[in-house]
């Protein structure tokens, strides 16, 4: 188990990222991401500071796995939910 990249797996999942995307708004190459998304390699701290400055309002649940939803810090299930 490894709960930042299972945090990843469900940002790029329910926000429908794709790695090209990804790539031209975090700087990162898509093979990188690739490699983090099928786990060969372990995300680095800079790529969730990369992630939370491209989605702001994830970052302290991409860091952590908790919400502070009076505050803004949300997960993508919180706004999946708030859509409904």
């Amino acid at each position: 188990m490894n709960p930042p990249l299972d945090r990843f797996l469900l940002l790029i999942k329910l926000e429908g990222i794709k790695l090209p995307w990804l790539e031209e708004n975090t700087g990162v190459g898509r093979k990188r991401w690739a490699s983090v998304k099928s786990g060969t390699v372990e995300m680095r701290a800079s790529e969730i500071e990369l992630l939370a400055k491209v989605y702001p309002e994830y970052g302290y649940w991409l860091a952590t796995g908790l919400e502070i939803p009076e505050v803004g810090q949300i997960s993508p299930m919180t706004k999946k939910a708030q859509r409904s």
